[in-house]
């Protein structure tokens, strides 16, 4: 017998009634005078057996190797109520009745044979008196009385048994279908994390990139990737709304249509197209908008990028000034206007763009200013790994029911660039 899963299958939980209703017809028949106590020596054991049973029902749930006893507990209580029904009164006592608390309990275990065991428990309540009391004989009409009793008594058993089977059978279905629903949603969260990138070894050395993506659920709506286009590279950052594994879906197939973008020169297309699909694939649907920043960033430093209702990104210079790379336009998905600018400017040597979800606000406790703070936890390192393992760290201690992603990319100073080149303001256009 395994080890009690819920309150109703704790052994003590169920012995309390038998043992309290016990306790209480005895304190009533010493104080009431209409419940005579007819055998003291009977009615002390009843009260001794009882005792015994709530010890081994203690002993079942502190041990669970001895749940095992739980039928020995069960023979006790039968024998503590025959004793008390025979030391009331025998068949004038009005707690015969009792005896439905070890059937129900019998009755509701694993396996048809606990059927017959309550009927043997109930049929050796009705007879004790007449074994225990010899000098009493039973009249044929009581025999008939005490008969319909146990018919009674075990058509409560069956109906009881055949009710717990089909409950636990239908909770172990429902659990099979929890474990292969998590299984699903374990196995879509290892697909999702598979198609994050996580080396940046083939975006060439003119840039650093670095990433992370923590779901607030096994799978998220949240997704960042990088990779190389004709003249340099591309990142994306995305925030579907809503979490799970609806989310994470739209979020897979949002990144496969930017990606599908990368012979594009504008960026402002790669949104365009993402939009497109989300139009096709949503109709009919409830309205799912996604914020998305995208970027593309030649080998030469110039910088171009288009914001569809994201608002978190900025450009850390190397002299540790901060340009918000700020937007009016509006989430894809939206079916309101299906137009983004593309605003251009260069990333010099040693500066930093880094873009995040709305998840890494909640880690600065929503304020209006976090993005000053992303912006300074930056400037103390200025290495995209190491910012990123910082706000990852806050994650992991700070609660938060939204995704965190944040994904971090410096330019680097190579051979054939110039020495001095002022930073191009950024220009937008439609």
């Amino acid at each position: 017998m395994p080890r009690p899963t819920s309150v109703i299958d704790n052994p003590l939980v169920r012995q309390a009634p038998i043992s309290g209703l016990l306790a209480l017809g005895a304190l009533c028949s010493l104080v009431l005078p209409s419940l005579a106590v007819t055998h003291i020596e009977l009615f002390l054991a009843s009260l001794v057996a009882t005792a015994v049973a709530t010890l081994l029902a203690a002993f079942a749930l502190r041990f669970p190797r001895a749940l095992p006893l739980v039928p020995i507990l069960l023979a006790v209580d039968f024998v503590s109520i025959a004793l008390f029904r025979t030391g009331t009164g025998a068949g004038a006592s009005v707690f015969t009745s009792l005896v439905v608390l070890p059937v129900v309990w019998w009755a509701s275990l694993e396996g048809r044979r606990t059927i017959l065991y309550s009927v043997i428990g109930v049929t050796f309540v009705i007879l004790a008196p007449f074994a225990l009391l010899p000098g009493n004989p039973p009249r044929p009409n009581e025999l008939v009385r005490l008969g319909i009793t146990v018919i009674v008594f075990g058509t409560v058993a069956v109906i009881v048994h055949e009710l717990s089977r089909r409950a636990r059978r239908s909770v172990i279905s429902a659990q099979a279908r929890e474990d292969k629903v998590r299984a699903e949603i374990s196995r879509a969260a290892a697909v999702q994390r598979s198609l994050l990138p996580t080396s940046s070894d083939h975006m060439g050395h003119a840039v650093t990139v670095a990433g992370a993506c923590l779901p607030a659920k096994s799978v998220g709506g949240d997704f960042y990737d990088w990779y190389r286009t004709r003249g340099g590279i591309a990142v994306s950052l995305g925030d579907v709304m809503g979490k799970g594994v609806g989310a994470g879906l739209i979020a897979a197939a949002v990144r496969a249509t930017i990606r599908s973008a990368r012979t594009v020169d504008d960026a402002s297309e790669a949104l365009r197209r993402a939009s497109d699909g989300l139009a096709a694939e949503g109709a009919g649907t409830d309205v799912t908008f996604t914020t998305l920043f995208h970027a593309r960033i030649d080998d030469d430093g110039t910088l171009q990028w288009a914001d569809a209702g994201h608002g978190l990104s900025f450009v850390l210079r190397a002299d540790g000034g901060v340009e918000r790379l700020r937007s009016v336009d509006l989430p894809l998905g939206m079916g309101l206007r299906d137009e983004w600018a593309t605003t251009t400017g260069i990333l010099e040597p040693g500066d930093l763009l880094i873009s995040f979800s709305d998840g890494v606000l909640d880690l600065f406790g929503g304020r209006d200013d976090a993005v000053d703070s992303v912006a300074e936890l930056a400037g103390t390192t200025r290495e995209p790994a190491a910012i990123v393992a910082a706000l990852t760290e806050r994650a992991a201690a700070v609660p938060h029911d939204d995704d965190v992603t944040v994904i971090a990319i410096r330019r680097e100073a190579i051979a054939t660039e110039p020495t001095e080149v002022a930073a191009a303001p950024l220009t937008r256009s439609a």
